[in-house]
C-alpha cells in the first residue's frame, strides 16, 4: 500500500483481543468520535448513536453481555454503537432546520425531505404498509428501474448498514491516533437492550472494545480471500 497516514492506519488496523489498562484520552475519544460522526448514511439521516460505557457497575453487566469476552473484560473503554430505525423524523426534520437557517430551502431539499423521505420510510400501523410498498416496488421494477420503498426489515438492514459505517470510520479514526479497537458481535442482544434502556426501534449494532493492544492482543495472522473473490468487472 502507498505510505500515508491512511493506508498505514488501514494496514496496521487489527482486531485486538486483549489491552493494557492504558486509559484512552478524552481528547483523543472525542476525535474519533466527531470523525464517525461524518461518516456516510443513507439521505444522511444518521440513525446511529455511540453509547460509552462509564459507569462500574454498567461495565461489569456490558462485560456479561458481551459474554465475558477478553476484549470487553481488558478493554479501558467500552462503547455500544446503537441502531435507531425510528428516529427518521427527528433527523429529517433536524437536516430540514439546518438547511432553512442558512438559507433558503431549495425546491429539491424541500421535495426530497418533505415527500420522497416520508414516502420510503412510512411503514404505517404495525408495519403493515410495508410489505405492500415493496410488492409495489417489484412489479414496477418489471418495467423500469424503481427504487426499493422499503418494509420495516429493509429499513432495519439500511439503518444497520449506515451504523456500521460510522463504526468503520470510528475505528480507523482510533488507529490514526495510535489507538487499537475490537468489535464485538457476540454478545446478548435482550440483556444489551435492557441495560442500555433502549427505545423500540433500536438495537445494539455491535460493542466496541477501544484501548491500546498488548503483547497478546492479536491471536492470529491475518488471511484475505483471494483478491478475484472479492473483485469483479461486468
Amino acid at each position: 500500500m502507498p505510505e500515508s497516514p491512511f493506508y498505514t492506519a488501514v494496514e496496521s488496523r487489527r482486531t485486538v483481543r486483549h489491552f493494557l489498562p492504558d486509559p484512552v484520552p478524552q481528547e483523543v475519544l472525542d476525535r474519533a468520535l466527531d470523525a464517525a460522526r461524518l461518516a456516510p448514511s443513507s439521505s444522511n439521516l444518521q440513525p446511529w448513536e455511540f453509547v460509552i460505557i462509564r459507569d462500574p457497575k454498567a461495565r461489569q453487566a456490558a462485560n456479561a453481555v458481551c459474554l465475558a469476552q477478553m476484549p470487553a473484560k481488558t478493554a479501558p473503554v467500552l462503547l455500544a454503537l446503537v441502531t435507531h430505525r425510528d428516529t427518521w423524523r427527528r433527523n429529517r426534520d433536524e437536516i430540514l432546520r439546518t438547511f432553512e437557517s442558512r438559507g433558503p430551502l431549495r425546491k429539491s431539499q424541500s421535495s426530497y425531505y418533505k415527500k420522497i423521505i416520508p414516502l420510503i420510510y412510512t411503514t404505517g400501523p404495525f408495519g403493515l404498509l410495508g410489505p405492500l410498498k415493496r410488492l409495489f416496488s417489484r412489479m414496477a421494477s418489471m418495467f423500469k428501474p424503481t427504487p426499493n420503498l422499503m418494509s420495516r426489515a429493509d429499513i432495519r438492514v439500511m439503518a444497520h448498514k449506515s451504523t456500521a459505517l460510522a463504526a468503520a470510520t470510528f475505528m480507523l479514526a482510533m488507529r490514526v491516533e495510535g489507538y487499537d479497537t475490537c468489535p464485538m458481535e457476540g454478545f446478548d442482544p435482550w440483556r444489551a437492550a435492557r441495560l442500555l434502556d433502549l427505545p423500540r426501534g433500536a438495537e445494539v449494532n455491535m460493542f466496541l472494545a477501544v484501548g491500546k493492544r498488548s503483547e497478546k492482543g492479536v491471536w492470529w495472522d491475518r488471511v484475505l480471500m483471494p483478491r478475484d473473490w472479492a473483485v469483479r468487472e461486468i
